[in-house]
C-alpha cells in the first residue's frame, strides 16, 4: 500500500492512502497501524484513495467509521475518492453516511480548506 503526506491549504498536514486490492482484516492491520501513528503525532486529516481497491470486508468498514470518529474528536477526517459503483453498493448497504464522497484526490484536497 503507498502513503504520501503532502502539505495542503492552511498548512494542513493530509496523507493520501492508496490500497489495492481487496481490503481484509489483514490488510486492515497495516492501516490500522499508520492510523495509530499518525494520531500520536497529531496527523489527522486522511484522503483514502479506492481506484485500485476491489472489495471492502463489512468489517473493515465499520472499523474505518470508528477511526473516522476518532480523527474528527480531533479536528480531521477521512474521506474518500474514486470509489467504484460496486464499492459504492457495498458502503451504502453499511451505511457509509459519515464518509464525504469525491471523484479525485485535488476535490478532497481542496475539501480540507
Amino acid at each position: 500500500m503507498k502513503i504520501q503526506a503532502v502539505e495542503a491549504v492552511n498548512n494542513k498536514k493530509v496523507s493520501f492512502f492508496l490500497p489495492s486490492g481487496e481490503i481484509n482484516e489483514e490488510e486492515f492491520n497495516v492501516i490500522e497501524q499508520k492510523f495509530k501513528e499518525m494520531l500520536n503525532q497529531s496527523e489527522h486529516n486522511i484522503i483514502l484513495d479506492l481506484s485500485r481497491v476491489s472489495h471492502i470486508n463489512y468489517r473493515v468498514i465499520g472499523w474505518l467509521i470508528d477511526y473516522q470518529k476518532k480523527f474528527k474528536d480531533l479536528g480531521g477526517d477521512i474521506k474518500l475518492v474514486n470509489v467504484s459503483p460496486y464499492l459504492y453498493d457495498i458502503l451504502r448497504l453499511y451505511g457509509f453516511y459519515p464518509f464525504e464522497i469525491f471523484p479525485s484526490k485535488r476535490a478532497a484536497l481542496k475539501s480540507f480548506m
